[in-house]
């Protein structure tokens, strides 16, 4: 972290998940630096979450707390809402109180997947289902609430730190069991370390607004999956299907890799091809067992 970064209180919200783990590891040489889990602060909780951040009194509230699952949202709306929406809300007036600048996560299900080019940042959103469109609220919902907000839309995030996509390749090599996954879903996939290291650039700089925040290019599921498997020799049973196959799946959106055009346009894109990012971060794990990695 360069040195401008040392002086600021920053507070991570959600910091027992993949994101909030991830930055409280690439953070950690901060003085003031206090994560909040999801038992410590419940951001659907609005008295609580301001409570805890007029204690704290940070300069700057970086929020990775949300229902990431699609099915889960889709099966209980309210609740989905309620995270994702309200939660966000919540943390970024809560922000706006102590004059903090909030971080907030989003998502590549804002779009449809119907463009047939990566999606701009001035692309028009349009969700297909429940989790993109609280996603899409929470977005709106943070810029009324904090003027000085970063919205970053991330997607298909992995890294060291709890169930994402490159563990379960590696766990269906260690118990033999198949993955099926489409071959027709492209997306953006993301190394959780390079979100860290983009966003303390941002933040750094003052940034404000809506920036895309992903790897760079687009792959499937299948052929990230593949990817994973080839480069650390594993034997796993992957099994390419479409995305309509497979059955009482939620929709996703087909093809929704971004476009980093307000990062290109500012000088300050840190981010590396999806499949570049991905090799160093399996070279840089593979010492310890991945399996682990994803405790």
């Amino acid at each position: 972290m360069g040195d401008t970064f040392r002086p600021v209180t920053v507070v991570v919200v959600g910091a027992g998940g993949r994101l909030g783990r991830e930055f409280m590891d690439r953070l950690s040489s901060l003085s003031d630096l206090t994560g909040l889990t999801h038992v410590q602060c419940d951001i659907a909780d609005s008295m609580e979450v301001e409570r805890m951040v007029l204690e704290l009194q940070p300069r700057v509230v970086i929020n990775c707390a949300a229902q990431p699952s699609v099915d889960a949202c889709e099966k209980d709306r309210d609740q989905a809402y309620r995270m994702n929406v309200l939660g966000a809300r919540n943390v970024a007036h809560a922000a706006y109180k102590v004059a903090a600048k909030v971080v907030h996560f989003s998502t590549d299900y804002v779009f449809d997947g119907t463009a047939g080019h990566a999606y701009a940042e001035w692309d028009a959103p349009n969700p297909i289902n429940w989790y993109g469109r609280t996603k899409l609220m929470s977005e709106e919902a943070v810029r009324r609430a904090n003027p000085d907000s970063l919205v970053l839309r991330i997607a298909y995030v992995y890294g060291a730190h709890g169930d994402n996509p490159v563990t379960a390749v590696v766990r269906a090599a260690e118990t033999g069991a198949r993955l099926v996954l489409p071959d027709d879903q492209l997306m953006s996939p993301t190394s959780a370390s390079e979100v860290v290291q983009q966003t303390t650039l941002l933040i750094q700089r003052g940034a404000t607004g809506l920036y895309h925040v992903t790897g760079k290019g687009q792959t499937s599921r299948y052929e990230f999956a593949r990817a994973v498997a080839t480069t650390l020799g594993l034997d796993v049973q992957l099994v390419p299907v479409h995305a309509a196959d497979i059955p009482g799946r939620v929709p996703r959106p087909l093809r929704t890799p971004l476009a980093h055009e307000h990062l290109r346009l500012e000088g300050q894109d840190m981010m590396s091809n999806w499949d570049e990012a991905l090799y160093e971060f399996l070279v840089d794990n593979c010492r310890s067992p991945l399996g682990s990695a994803g405790n």
